[in-house]
């Protein structure tokens, strides 16, 4: 006498019909769907820039550099110090103009 062997009587009870799934129009309304997020991935894909933008970016770039660093924040040390190599730098340059008097009237 042989036994019958188990069977898993919830297989095949939940069969999906092609009715019932999403159409591809609603997958991609669905911002966390993986056609959605494929879609905006190809979209954002990295593209090859013009001469023109890639210009215009370094430009800009620039621009944004002269900009940070006239706004550029500090303390008071920060001051202290700008002032202070200032003044040196000054002083360096009234030196050279004296040399360059200094050589002229020999």
């Amino acid at each position: 006498m042989t036994r019958k062997k188990k069977q898993r009587s919830f297989v095949g009870q939940f069969v999906t019909l092609e009715s019932d799934k999403p159409t591809r129009e609603e997958l991609l309304l669905d911002p966390t769907s993986r056609e959605s997020l494929r879609k905006k991935g190809l979209d954002e894909k990295r593209k090859n820039k013009s001469v023109y933008q890639k210009e215009l970016d370094k430009l800009q770039a620039e621009k944004d550099l002269a900009a940070k660093e006239l706004n550029a924040k500090g303390g008071r040390l920060g001051d202290k110090i700008r002032a202070n190599a200032k003044a040196i730098e000054q002083k360096q340059q009234q030196q050279e103009q004296q040399a360059l008097k200094e050589q002229q009237a020999d």
